[in-house]
């Protein structure tokens, strides 16, 4: 009857809207399954200590004819006591959560409620320091600090190492598939005592502004966006004063009840345009200095993620950069490399039937199902450098039209495209580089 109740709604719901998509049909689908799962383990529950308690109650008052007898047993009853106790616990509880729930929804559109004790724990920074993940910034240049023209190819290895345990881990205790590469660094200095890096930082990334950032590629999991922008592993509030780094996730992921809490401690925000334009609109967020770090390659990137393969998903890509045009956010390109190094996928071409489940799932779901591998379904320790481009400025259009959006996306291409070029051979000089 409830479940005939529920296809009635989704049918009538689906007129309603004219069969917009068949996505927006299986995101609502996937939404009530997951409430429906969710209400029936809490019915099944609560119905079965209502039945305990109602066979106590029949036991103990009308077997026999001194009810009144019975009765004085039957408040008496330390287990009846005791599952009385739980149920209305749990109720309780259920309660007051479904208040919460609805007294804070639309958090994950409105900034979440980061937790800055729970980005400072110390396990953050032993996992950085296990593969190790790294932190680097693109290019520092200074005012006063212009380098000759003999030495315009050793200043395009310059690079900013953020990572604070300079060693994390010794070659001897690692297999041939995850030694350390060898890097030229000019400049080894932690920044962070370094006044004239300081202010560079502040000259390219200065907190009057907000930046929108493209993370590629997504990975598996994307553990180096994690670690570097979700926790302080890598010091990143410090290496960049009044700059509040975010992290966009499915909305999806938000649903569940309890780990939708556990997310919004940390700076994690929902992926959706009211979610990102609230972040990037200073009007509506109250202030500057967001920056907002995107997975733009999405759940289909992740079905292309493999050792040594660097597939940018970008080509259908137009909403991103409309959105830096209306709000005037400064767009950022952000490579990681070794991100696709962690985890090896079983092999899926295009066409091959593999694929099309994924592909099919990921469109119902919103989220792919990667067959992954590594060590079991543990990572492999292999290095993760996290590349942060130059800002490219925009100017605040409310209304773009699609000749300025398909221009500002080109100029963004070319700078990933130079970026990528530029540190491959530093971090990953076997990778190759592919846009879909």
């Amino acid at each position: 009857m409830y479940h005939k109740t529920i296809f009635k709604f989704i049918t009538f719901h689906s007129i309603q809207t004219n069969f917009v998509t068949n996505h927006k049909c299986y995101l609502f689908c996937y939404d009530v399954f997951i409430w429906c799962n969710i209400m029936l383990v809490i019915m099944d529950y609560l119905i079965i200590k209502f039945i305990k308690l109602f066979y106590i109650i029949g036991n103990k008052l009308i077997s026999n004819d001194n009810i009144i007898q019975n009765s004085y047993e039957f408040i008496h009853n330390e287990q009846l006591y005791d599952l009385f106790r739980q149920f209305i616990t749990l109720f309780l509880i259920i309660i007051v959560y479904w208040i919460y729930w609805y007294i804070d929804k639309g958090s994950e559109e409105k900034g979440s409620h980061p937790k800055y004790f729970i980005r400072n724990l110390i396990i953050w920074k032993y996992i950085a320091c296990y593969f190790p993940i790294k932190l680097v910034l693109s290019e520092l240049y200074h005012n006063n600090n212009n380098t000759n023209k003999d030495n315009e190819s050793t200043s395009e290895l310059t690079t900013l190492n953020v990572i604070t345990n300079q060693n994390c881990h010794n070659d001897e205790d690692q297999n041939s598939n995850d030694k350390m590469y060898t890097e030229t660094i000019i400049n080894k200095q932690d920044y962070s005592t370094n006044e004239n890096n300081l202010t560079c930082i502040k000259e390219l990334f200065p907190p009057s502004n907000n930046y929108l950032v493209g993370y590629h590629p997504h990975g598996i999991f994307g553990i180096g966006a994690f670690i570097n922008f979700l926790t302080e592993a890598n010091q990143f509030s410090e290496k960049f004063p009044g700059i509040t780094p975010w992290l966009t996730t499915l909305e999806i992921n938000f649903k569940a009840p309890f780990y939708r809490d556990f997310l919004l401690s940390f700076n994690l925000v929902a992926a959706t345009y009211k979610g990102l334009s609230y972040l990037l609109d200073s009007q509506q967020c109250g202030n500057t200095g967001n920056f907002v770090v995107v997975v733009l390659g999405g759940a289909p990137e992740a079905l292309d993620s493999r050792p040594g393969k660097y597939v940018f998903h970008t080509n259908r890509r137009y909403g991103f950069f409309k959105l830096a045009l209306m709000t005037g956010s400064h767009l950022v390109p952000c490579v990681s490399f070794g991100e696709p190094n962690m985890f090896k996928q079983v092999y899926n071409p295009e066409g091959s039937c593999i694929r099309h489940f994924q592909n099919r799932f990921t469109k119902m779901a919103t989220f792919s199902p990667p067959f992954f591998y590594a060590r079991f379904f543990l990572p492999y320790r292999t290095d993760v450098n996290t590349v942060i481009g130059r800002p490219i400025p925009c100017e605040k259009n409310p209304n773009p039209t699609r000749e300025q959006i398909s221009v500002l996306k080109e100029l963004y291409l070319e700078e990933l495209r130079n970026l990528y070029n530029k540190y491959k051979p530093i971090y990953d000089p076997d990778g190759d580089l592919m846009f879909v």
